[in-house]
């Protein structure tokens, strides 16, 4: 029978088609779909689905927004696997100081081997590979024992409503995962694209998003001292906080990911009377959470530095300090014994001829939620190799090579030949059925 699979696999593989998956990953990024607008963007795959005959589960989240989850049906004696993805963009291509370049905007250029455009490389270029992969196997008719499930999903950006930042522009951090998973696309395990450079990504961080907020008395300028002052103030929250990032990032790092502590934003003052003393100051901080970390743990420590100030400074003792999370993920891995892990391992030798490298990175992703949910998954992406260091691998020590210059860019060799495995692990994993692959129907209620 593995003779019998691995036709079935190289079968499949052939029919990969270098223009058709160019051609929808354009498509793609042509739509403008950053978060909370991801309608249009979901219409066009709601279209390629039944264009191929796969059925369509329509979720629609709000007025501009929805999810996209495509099934292929099986037998119904195999597993479901989900194929993950989201549809929003990491910008929206108009904001302030944001470079002026064919990366950044919804608009997909061509350029020898590469494709240019917001969202193509976070992450477009892969949510096509999956469409492609789909459509591929619906009409191939292969006779599979379990499901295939792509989740095109809403919301998984960073991003957080805060003070007058409010709307669906502002609701990501893995809502659309979320809803999803909540109203009937769930899986028995996951693969997330997300720009891994064809890497096994077992691990991710989460991360506690806190605002402190400094108010004192409104006075003129002429009035004012620095003691009094809520800027002046907060630097001195800021450099105890810098100071506490940099032992709690080396304290907490976990399979070589950072958990770095970051003065993300501040905002005091106002700017359109600079003759008064800034009434307030608000800093924004984002921690870095590990996988088995509780947010708690990050607010309560957060809060110990800022009791120990208010006790030693007289002037910080005098304004009014307040703190609290308003956004929080949770950090996740998924364990090499799980059957997804070792699914995307072989698949990824089938197709490479060589053993995946193993990353883990700091950076949030709907893994997180899935894991969460019970539902096993990790990363394993096209995109993620940048043309500026083309060569080199992805990530070193939790860094990335990403160059802010380029701006986003994804290579179509790696989308092709990334088709293939994901081509490779469905074929692999859902022309068997539950009692071949392992799968025990007591799993979920034992991981929770």
């Amino acid at each position: 029978m593995a003779s019998d699979r691995d036709a079935i696999k190289q079968d499949l593989i052939r029919q990969v088609d270098r223009d058709a998956l160019v051609g929808i990953a354009c498509d793609l990024v042509n739509i403008p779909s950053p978060t909370g607008h991801e309608l249009a963007c979901a219409q066009y795959i709601h279209a390629r689905y039944r264009a191929a005959g796969i059925k369509l589960i329509p979720q629609s989240i709000e007025d501009t927004r929805a999810n996209a989850i495509g099934v292929i049906k099986g037998r119904g004696d195999g597993a479901v696997l989900m194929l993950n993805g989201h549809m929003d963009t990491s910008y929206t291509g108009d904001e302030q100081y944001l470079p002026d370049m064919p990366g950044y905007k919804p608009k997909a250029v061509l350029d020898a081997d590469w494709i240019y455009g917001l969202g193509i490389y976070n992450m477009k270029g892969t949510l096509a590979c999956f469409l492609h992969a789909a459509e591929i196997v619906q009409h191939a008719g292969l006779d599979l024992r379990g499901d295939l499930m792509i989740a095109a999903v809403a919301g998984e950006i960073e991003k957080a409503p805060v003070d007058r930042f409010q709307g669906p522009l502002y609701r990501g951090g893995a809502c659309g995962t979320w809803y999803a998973i909540t109203h009937g696309a769930v899986a028995d395990f996951c693969v997330v694209g997300e720009p891994s450079g064809m890497t096994l990504m077992r691990a991710h961080g989460g991360y506690v998003w806190t605002r402190i907020t400094l108010t004192g008395d409104p006075m003129h300028t002429v009035f004012g001292k620095k003691e009094n002052n809520t800027i002046n103030n907060m630097m001195k929250v800021m450099q105890a906080l810098q100071s506490w990032g940099d032992e709690y990032e080396q304290r907490t790092s976990y399979l070589g990911m950072p958990a770095h502590v970051t003065l993300s934003a501040i905002e005091g003052g106002w700017p359109y009377r600079c003759s008064r003393v800034p009434v307030f100051c608000s800093l924004y901080v984002d921690v870095r959470l590990m996988p088995g970390q509780s947010p708690l743990v990050v607010q309560r420590e957060i809060e110990a530095v800022l009791r120990k100030l208010e006790q030693s400074d007289r002037d910080l003792a005098g304004l009014h300090m307040e703190s609290h999370i308003f956004m929080n993920q949770w950090g996740s891995q998924c364990a090499p014994d799980e059957l997804v892990y070792r699914a995307v391992e072989a698949a990824h030798e089938f197709v490479h001829g060589k053993k995946v490298e193993v990353t883990a990175v700091p950076f949030a992703s709907d893994a997180c939620e899935l894991n969460a949910h019970g539902i096993p998954a990790l990363n394993y992406g096209a995109t993620g190799r940048t043309r500026a260091l083309s060569a080199l691998r992805h990530y070193d020590q939790g860094q990335s090579d990403w160059n802010p210059n380029q701006g986003e860019h994804a290579s179509i060799d790696d989308m092709v030949v990334t088709t293939k495995v994901y081509l490779a692990l469905i074929a692999d994993t859902l022309t068997r059925t539950r009692s071949e692959l392992g799968l025990c129907e007591q799993r979920a209620a034992h991981r929770h």
